[in-house]
């Protein structure tokens, strides 16, 4: 559309009229001075079509647009408008006006039915700009002399350029250019379509124009006084038209052309009647010689009373007419005509008309005018007081006094002027008692109260009606009398008029009156005209609106009412005035119960009542409450809202009756206004009497008033419109005090909130409610056209009423949460949620967005746009589809104020509110605004179709903003900007950030968006916008991935240098000491967000660093130091737990990056471990009451800074103390609330816990980082602390409660992990030094049967594809509790041996089936919680069996039994090595097993499959080690000199061969365990396993004998070939499996399955029960199955093998000759130096613990001896022995089965990897050495050597046994 020249005279109004727009006085001056000319010439700028100068088509053509010559064409014979001027006005109204599509505008001009309705908007904006000319106008002429309008000196300055001459001359042309115009020629011939309605138009459109120049004249008129000439032409061209009511086109039927032609006719008359009223005595001698005539001789119409009223006045004033009687005569006459055409009533009717019922200028002049009229009569002619007997000239008076301008005239006033009415009223009181009443109120209400109170108090006449009997008179002279005995007028009222009161006789015409002088108060005889109703009340038979007595006390009632709300405190009310104020009481009560009550008297003493509500409400309630009048509902609606909404228990009383059967007849609703008053009044009092009053009052509004009040008939628009507006403002009024947040929360108030919205949100209130929002912009702006004051709203009219609909619209939708769920859609909302393509009359979203363009009310564009940012957060359809508007309509509608100077802040942080919502909810909407452009037309980039483009829409606004940052970074601190930054984190917090890619990809984004940060913030700065920024940091850091963000990065380091970081630190750790209020809304405080988002920031930087960026250390100490000393500090103020809960998972996430202490002295330490004992001693303090996160938080920093300061804590014995003391506290609290939430009487039932049974599941992690912490302790201190260092733990009976609780928590389902927690410290405890508390504990009175499988899992069968349930057991959770039971019992068994033997002994007994399941479990499963049980399972029993014989005696059955599991266990063990398929089905659990088995794919060897036949090489050595028990002993069978077979049970079957899964029953053979020794001989010899003569003994010193050193070279090159050959022919696994088998832990396992062969194979070949055949089998198979073993014997161990004939040739590393002498003396020497010789060649180790020495079996077999331990009461001797016993103190760890080194292991790098990895194979690292007495008869042992060992000869020795075996009997 091209461009043209044309003022936007719509955008100037909302410019310079001061409503819309703050625009700053410079730019109103200079948009002002450009139009002058066009300001001065008004509506005749608008040339006629016949003062084109060129054609229209002429025209179209130059500019292109020939397409639009048809519609522009009927364009301009409609507006009958010059041909360039109808070209821009078409082409502003498209560009600025028009709100549709380029494809719609396509079809309004495509057809003649659409073109209509495109023109009818064309002509209304038409005319709109053309009464917008004239408003300017009239604004500058109100307000261009009044100092305290914001553009006083720009408006002067415009009028005195133009000048008011000119002004007048212009408008005087305007009036009669209008009055004489003419329709359009082609609408005037009758030719155009719907050529009626556009006559009717226009001519509406010139009535309003004509009216509008009329004011302005007027206000011209008040500034500078017309000229006759003026005058004339005035009166003539007014006169033409006769007052407006020659209108050819308006018909008086019409209520709207009545009120058009009165407009017309009033603004006339008082235009001249203003011209009338001049003080300038020749000008109106002038005046009267030119009108004499024509005023004189209109015609007898009553718009020409007050004009020849005013005639008269000015020919009295302006000449000599009063002194000529002929001349009077005529005057009168003329007075006479006025008041016969009721002149009076017709002043009051323009005086009280809307259009100057405001405080207006031209209303004042309009009053101002009448009122010295008025004056002008009473100087004239009421010097006798005849002037009041006019009809209608009281209510005038009021009317006039009412406003505060001439009210404080009238007072100003002595006797001259209106003031001789007052007076008359004065004399005549109480006689014309409605009027004086009238005057008070009119005074009153102009703020003349006091005045008129102080005179109304001593009145200086009463006028009383003559009465024989009771006046006792003398009369003095002609009508004057004196009073010669005591009067009482007023019966039953403390007044009297004394003897001697002189009074006149006055004849009125309804009697014969005494008017007494003397000191009336007014309130007096308003009680006794009071006191007379209520005696006269059976009189009035209902006659009730015309009774003078009820007329009377009505109107001293309102004066009463007026004069109560205008005290301020109750010293105000006088003792007369008490009494009317009470006795409102008794006309309520008496005059309720008549059968047609008297509304309107009723109203008027609630309103009294009303007045008095500030003073003395609990009073005035108690009393109106006793009347029953008020609506009322019972208490039981408390129980649910619904029913009280339904009216269920709810009685509307007196206050509903009145309505249906008086006021609804009456079509006057006083009784109810009233009602609403005296509600609103009290629920501002906020007394919280919501079930008395508010909760009834909005029930009886919203069920009987609101939704049926538009059927309701009224006298006028206006009394409807207020009941609307009170209603609606009770309900503003609700939900202001509901949400105030300042009141405690109460049952009540949520019930009046529920049963308010409940009720709005149904259809039959939300219904109206929608009317009023949906009544749309084009209406609400029209009807505002259509005031004539646009500076002022009526306070009930319709903009407000849509107003206080929309904030309450918004209120509803926002607490719709409180009544309805938040997926269910309630009636109110599916009538909003209307898409157009369904039915929808209403339209209210795209009615609400029409608001925005509204120029006449300044708040409606806001409040429009803060609706739908409710609606786009309530929404959960697309806003976008019920708007039905395209993207550019939207960005039309709104953002094109954003970037207006000239728009106010209020408008656009509401548009920017808008945006930040629908980027939550909204992408459509959202899209429009951030004007995305899409490839191939896709309308959503959510859809992952398309990558978007964005354009320049909001986006341009936000670029100003980072480059306005980027320049004063406190710029942030402003409102504008921070919702800037409101969309900037909403963009990041929905990952929204593409629709700013143009942003993100220039350079220095993050420099200018992060500069508030770097910068020094003010003293009072804006936190949130701080707190959303850090969270945009943490978001893009959080998602930055692996890519690099240099710009961040470097943003980032700057915010960590020292300087900033230390600002930042003081300021977010600046909190305040006392609790943060709680608000209804909800919403945190601000430094509450701040100190989170900084929180999530460092943790993000935590979990990024040192990928992204490191924080510097000296930062991060601060940081820490700093955090950790707030943190001590907040411990004071608990109140509020959200800051401490925030500083403490800060405080222990900063902790977690130090892996030693970050003090940097012992002075820090100390001080460190101070505020750490003082936080610990404040948790004690409060644990109960402390927050679930906070007691977490706390907890892991005990337990983190306990690691982090063990030494100190260790050193330092009265840190310890405390620190032990606090643990001990916690744990005790902890423990007590874990006893209170199970039953833990043992004779009550099981209880469960209160949690479950509430459906929920209370959370346990306190209690297990309590758990944790006490195994941080326990480990602590047991290693390095006192030795009394348990004794706290001891003093609470800690063990006892462990177990009291576990014992408790067993069978609970949801306290499994909390039992593994609990066992899990039992068994710490169990391993540390104080194992021997649980002797004394009862351990198995708590733990056997607790540890017994649930009843559910008993039944349970293992399922493949059995689903998984939350609720109930499961094997697969059962099994980590039943191994650590089983651990922690196997620990306390080794640990103390006999002392527990029989408990655990017991134990077996009962769980002997269970044990039997949990060692043939691996058949079902091998799942690392299922391998650990099976584990657990064979530990326990191998510890077990070294006491077999104890076992047997009790539970022989049971030994039985388990024993032959263990059997069952080794075949399975065994067979997994060949089954890596089922292996690995087993492995995966049963959910993954039937996938494993349908794969056709191989099995890979993997970390699972290795780590899980290293556990079943655990395993197998366990099960040996147990099977070893009940095997005959291979020392013995082999040096025995007698054989007892029958002792023994053959434990290996005599079968060769791969073990078969599907064999009913796999007994344990020959075949399997030698196949296992094969596989691990090729496993070592795979992983090219070489020994390093590790010595297994020590030899004494040189001096002790001869020793003699032969080492050779016993280290293997690592290069050296490894032996692949093997001749056994059964099946190996894998050769990748086996290279990655635990190597130490292969050779333990073949020493231990070698021992069990030789023991089994010599009982075997030596029994005499076995077929020799099978005898023959044995050494055949042996001798073939065990070849590889010899060879890997042959190859690794035997020195120089190629060389070496026999295979009984071994290394000598040195020997040493016995001689028969106590070497006692010299033990410890030599065997400390010998020991470091060897430690200093040894390279690794082997598991020693695992071994037995054969020799020293042999040697104690031959000389027995009784080895005792050390006792101070036998002398010992320490002897050194090559078969020295071991020590067996470690019951847990498996024997070995060679001899143990008295060098500690655990120092070589061997055992210490071995340790690490399995803990059960650190053997007990002493000497072996034999501890006996010297026994005197003992043999000498000195001729045999004592050899040094290693570890390779128990293998050599192994190889020479099996290889004698095949060949003896």
């Amino acid at each position: 559309m091209p461009a043209v020249e044309k003022y936007d005279w719509k955008r100037l109004w909302q410019m310079v009229s001061g409503i819309h727009y703050e625009t700053p006085k410079g730019t109103v001056r200079d948009e002002l001075m450009n139009v002058c000319s066009e300001l001065q010439a008004g509506v005749l700028q608008f040339k006629p079509k016949s003062a084109s100068n060129v054609q229209l088509s002429t025209l179209l053509n130059e500019k292109k647009q020939e397409k639009l010559l048809p519609f522009t064409e009927r364009l301009q014979e409609l507006l009958n408008l010059e041909s360039a001027q109808c070209w821009e006005i078409l082409c502003y109204y498209l560009t600025k006006e028009y709100r549709g599509s380029a494809s719609l505008l396509t079809q309004l001009i495509s057809t003649e039915t659409n073109m209509t309705k495109l023109l009818e908007d064309i002509r209304h904006y038409y005319s709109l700009e053309r009464m917008i000319v004239l408003k300017i106008v009239k604004n500058l002429l109100v307000f261009y002399l009044v100092p305290n309008h914001p553009y006083y000196v720009e408006y002067r300055e415009v009028v005195d350029k133009i000048t008011l001459e000119r002004l007048l001359d212009s408008y005087l042309n305007q009036l009669d250019s209008l009055i004489n115009e003419l329709p359009p020629r082609k609408l005037l011939s009758g030719e155009g379509f719907h050529c009626t309605d556009r006559l009717i138009n226009w001519s509406e459109r010139n009535a309003r124009e004509t009216n509008e120049v009329l004011h302005i004249l007027l206000l011209i008129s008040e500034h500078k006084n017309l000229n006759l000439t003026q005058i004339k032409r005035l009166f003539s061209t007014i006169k033409q038209h006769s007052f407006g009511r020659i209108q050819n086109y308006l018909s008086e039927t019409n209520l709207y052309h009545k009120e058009l032609i009165k407009n017309l006719t009033y603004s006339e008359l008082m235009l001249l009647l203003k011209c009338l009223d001049s003080d300038n005595g020749e000008l109106i001698e002038q005046i009267i010689d030119e009108l004499h005539v024509d005023i004189s001789s209109m015609h007898h119409r009553p718009e020409h009373g007050p004009l020849l009223l005013v005639w008269m006045l000015l020919r009295l004033r302006g000449t000599n007419d009063a002194d000529d009687a002929s001349s009077l005569l005529r005057c009168r006459q003329l007075g006479k005509r006025a008041v016969e055409l009721k002149c009076f009533e017709l002043l009051h009717s323009i005086a009280t008309h809307a259009m100057f019922a405001d405080d207006s200028l031209l209303s004042r002049i309009v009053r101002k005018t009448i009122y010295n009229q008025l004056c002008y009569m009473c100087d004239l002619f009421d010097g006798d007081g005849s002037c009041a007997r006019y009809d209608g000239i009281f209510p005038l008076l009021c009317e006039l006094l009412s406003w505060p301008q001439l009210a404080k005239d009238f007072c100003n006033r002595k006797d001259d002027g209106v003031r001789s009415l007052f007076n008359t009223l004065l004399e005549n009181f109480p006689v014309q008692f409605i009027d004086l009443a009238n005057i008070a109120q009119a005074l009153t209400k102009g703020g003349q109260g006091n005045y008129i109170k102080a005179q109304l108090e001593s009145l200086p006449m009463l006028a009383l009606l003559y009465d024989e009997q009771t006046h006792k008179l003398k009369e003095l002279e002609t009508n004057e009398y004196e009073l010669t005995s005591s009067l009482q007028p007023f019966p039953r009222i403390d007044f009297t008029l004394p003897v001697g009161t002189s009074c006149t006789a006055v004849q009125h015409a309804n009697g014969f009156y005494m008017h007494f002088r003397c000191q009336v108060n007014f309130f007096n005889a308003l009680h006794h005209e009071i006191n007379c109703l209520l005696r006269d009340k059976a009189q009035l038979h209902g006659d009730f609106e015309s009774n003078e007595r009820v007329l009377r006390v009505e109107a001293g009632l309102k004066y009463l009412e007026l004069a109560v709300q205008r005290t301020k405190s109750i010293a105000g009310i006088s003792s007369e005035m008490v009494h009317p104020t009470e006795m409102c009481i008794d006309l309520l009560s008496k005059f309720k119960s008549v059968q047609c009550p008297p509304a309107r008297l009723l109203s008027i003493c609630l309103n009294v009542c009303t007045a008095l509500l500030p003073l003395v409400d609990e009073e005035i309630f108690m009393r109106v409450s006793h009347l029953d009048i008020l609506p009322t509902t019972s208490s039981q609606s408390l129980q649910d809202y619904k029913l009280c909404a339904s009216a269920v228990y709810f009685e509307s009383r007196f206050l509903g009756s009145v309505i249906d059967n008086v006021e609804k007849k009456q079509e006057r609703y006083d009784f109810l206004l009233a009602y609403l008053h005296f509600l609103r009044t009290y629920t501002k009092l906020k007394r919280q009497r919501y079930l008395q009053v508010e909760i009834p009052g909005l029930v009886f509004l919203l069920r009987d008033v609101f939704p049926h009040l538009h059927t309701w008939h009224f006298k006028s628009q206006l009394d409807k419109n207020k009941i609307y507006f009170e209603v609606l403002s009770f309900i503003c009024d609700l939900f202001d005090i509901v949400g105030s947040g300042s009141e405690v929360k109460c049952e009540q108030r949520q019930l009046l909130l529920n049963v308010c919205v409940y009720s709005l949100l149904n259809l039959d209130n939300g219904l109206i409610l929608l009317r009023f929002v949906g009544v749309g912009n084009a209406f609400v702006q029209y009807t505002m056209e259509l005031e004539t004051n646009w500076m002022q709203q009526q306070p009930h009219g319709l903009m407000m009423l849509v107003r206080l609909s929309m904030r309450i619209l918004m209120q509803v939708l926002c607490l719709k949460s409180h009544v309805y769920g938040t997926n269910t859609l309630s009636p109110l909302e599916a009538l909003i949620y209307t898409q157009p393509k369904q039915r929808d009359t209403l339209r209210i979203i795209p009615t609400v967005c029409s608001y925005m363009s509204n120029i006449f009310d300044r708040w409606l564009p806001i409040v429009s746009c803060r609706l739908l940012k409710r609606i786009a957060l309530e929404f959960n359809m697309s806003l976008l589809a019920c708007l039905d508007m395209e993207a550019d309509q939207i960005r039309l509608t709104f953002m094109q104020k954003l970037p207006d100077q000239l728009e106010s802040d209020s408008i656009k942080i509401a548009i920017l509110e808008l945006v930040d919502a629908c980027i939550a909810k909204q992408p459509g909407v959202t899209e429009a605004f951030f004007k995305v452009n899409y490839a191939h037309d896709k309308r959503s980039f959510f859809g992952k179709e398309c990558t978007p483009c964005i354009g320049d829409s909001i986006v341009t606004y936000m670029k100003e903003f980072l480059d306005a940052l980027d320049e004063v970074p406190l710029t942030i601190q402003q409102t504008l900007p921070c919702k800037i930054m409101n969309i900037f984190h909403s963009l990041w917090k929905h990952n929204l950030q593409m629709l700013v890619d143009e942003l993100l990809t220039q350079p220095h984004f993050w420099r200018k968006l992060c500069s508030p940060l770097l910068a020094k913030p003010s003293s009072q700065p804006q936190v949130r916008v701080y707190t959303q920024l850090i969270n945009i940091v943490s978001i893009e850091i959080y998602s930055t991935g692996n890519s690099q963000k240099a710009e961040l990065r470097e943003v980032m380091q700057k915010f960590f240098e020292r300087d900033c970081f230390q600002q930042w630190l003081d300021y977010v750790f600046d909190m305040p000491k006392v609790p943060a209020t709680q608000s209804c809304n909800e919403e945190l405080p601000d430094w509450i967000c701040c100190l989170q988002s900084f929180k999530d920031l460092i943790v993000i930087l935590l979990k990024k660093q040192p990928n992204f960026i490191t924080i510097p250390d000296a930062q991060f100490k601060l940081l820490a130091k700093k955090c950790l000393t707030v943190l001590v500090e907040r411990a004071n103020y608990l109140e509020d737990m959200r800051p401490f809960i925030m500083l403490s998972e800060l405080y222990i996430f900063i902790l977690l990056q130090f892996k030693q202490a970050y003090t940097s002295n012992s002075e820090e330490e100390q001080q460190l471990m101070e505020q750490l004992q003082q936080l610990m001693s404040r948790i004690c303090a409060c644990y109960a009451d402390l927050h679930v996160r906070a007691k977490e938080a706390c907890l892991a920093i005990i337990t983190k800074c306990a690691h982090l300061y063990a030494n100190l804590l260790i050193k330092d014995s009265a840190i310890s103390l405390r620190f032990l003391n606090s643990v001990v506290s916690i744990i005790g609290s902890e423990l007590q609330d874990m006893e209170k939430s199970v039953n833990l009487d043992p004779q009550a039932p099981l209880q469960l816990p209160l949690e479950e049974a509430n459906g929920g599941l209370l959370s346990a992690n306190s209690l297990i980082l309590c758990l944790n912490l006490l195994k941080a302790v326990a480990t602590i201190f047991n290693s390095d602390g006192p030795g009394n260092w348990d004794l706290p733990f001891v003093s609470v009976r800690l063990f006892q409660r462990l177990l009291h609780c576990v014992s408790y928590t067993l069978p609970i389902h949801n306290k499994r992990t909390l039992s593994i927690q609990l066992l899990d410290v039992l068994i710490v405890f169990a391993k540390s030094n104080c194992s021997s508390e649980f002797l004394h504990c009862d351990v198995g009175e708590h733990l056997w049967l607790k540890l017994l499988p649930p009843r559910e899992l008993l039944h349970f069968k293992y399922e493949f594809n059995k689903p998984a349930t939350n609720d109930v057991w499961t094997m697969e959770q059962w099994w980590p509790i039943y191994s650590r039971g089983i651990e922690l019992v196997n620990i306390i068994y080794d640990k103390h041996k006999k002392c527990f033997l029989h408990d655990v002994i017991q134990f077996v007994g009962i769980h002997e089936v269970y044990l039997v399941d949990s060692l043939l479990l691996g058949k079902q499963s091998l799942e690392p919680a299922a391998m650990q049980l099976i584990k657990a399972a064979i530990s326990l029993v191998a510890s077990l069996t070294e006491d077999h014989k104890e076992w047997a005696q009790e539970h022989c059955s049971a030994m039985l039994n388990i024993m032959s599991a263990v059997q069952g266990l080794m075949c399975h063990a065994t067979s997994m090595f060949h089954q890596q398929r089922n292996l690995k089905c087993l492995l995966a659990g049963r959910r993954s097993q039937l996938e494993i088995l349908r794969s056709m794919e191989s099995i890979t060897i993997d970390d699972e499959i290795i780590n899980a036949c290293n556990d079943l090489t655990d395993i197998i050595i366990f099960c040996v080690k147990a099977m070893q028990k009940f095997s005959p002993d291979l020392l013995d069978t082999l040096c025995c000199s007698y054989y007892e077979p029958h002792k023994w049970q053959p434990l290996l079957d005599v079968k060769f061969g791969a073990p078969k899964l599907n064999e009913s029953n796999i007994t344990l053979t020959f075949g399997m365990v030698l196949n296992m020794v094969t596989i691990y001989v090729k496993a070592l010899t795979m992983q090219n396993h070489a020994f390093h003569e590790v010595p297994l003994n020590v030899l004494p010193t040189v001096e002790l004998g001869e020793v003699t050193d032969h080492m050779g070279s016993g280290e293997k090159s690592d290069g050296q070939r490894s032996f692949t050959h093997s001749v056994s022919t059964a099946s190996c696994p894998s050769s990748e499996l086996l290279c990655n088998l635990d190597g130490q832990l292969c050779l333990v396992a073949l020493e231990h399955l070698l021992m069990l062969v030789a023991s089994q194979s010599i009982y075997v070949i030596r029994s005499p029960e076995l077929e020799p055949r099978w005898k023959q089998i044995v050494r055949r198979d042996i001798s073939s199955e065990l070849l590889s073993f010899h060879e890997f014997v042959r190859r690794k161990v035997i020195v120089d093998y190629r060389d070496s004939r026999c295979q009984w040739v071994r290394r000598k590393h040195g020997l040493l000759k016995f001689k028969p002498t106590n070497m006692a003396m010299s033990t410890g020497n030599a065997s400390g130096s010998h020991r470091n010789n060897e430690v200093a060649r040894r390279t690794s180790s082997a598991a020693n613990d695992l071994r037995v020495n054969v020799v020293r079996r042999l040697h104690l077999q031959q000389h027995p001896q009784q080895h005792q331990q050390q006792s101070s009461n036998l002398e010992m001797t320490r002897m050194l022995s090559p078969i020295g016993t071991r020590n067996l103190s470690s019951g847990h760890q498996m024997a070995a089965s060679t001899p143990q080194d008295s060098t500690d292991v655990s120092e070589t790098p061997r055992a210490v990897h071995r340790d690490s990895r399995k803990r059960f194979y650190a053997g007990d690292s002493k000497a072996i050495e034999v501890q006996y007495l010297q026994p005197p008869a003992e043999p000498i042992y000195c001729e045999l050597s004592q050899v040094q060992l290693v570890e390779e000869d128990y293998l050599q020795l192994m190889s020479a046994l099996f290889g004698v075996i095949p060949q003896t009997e």
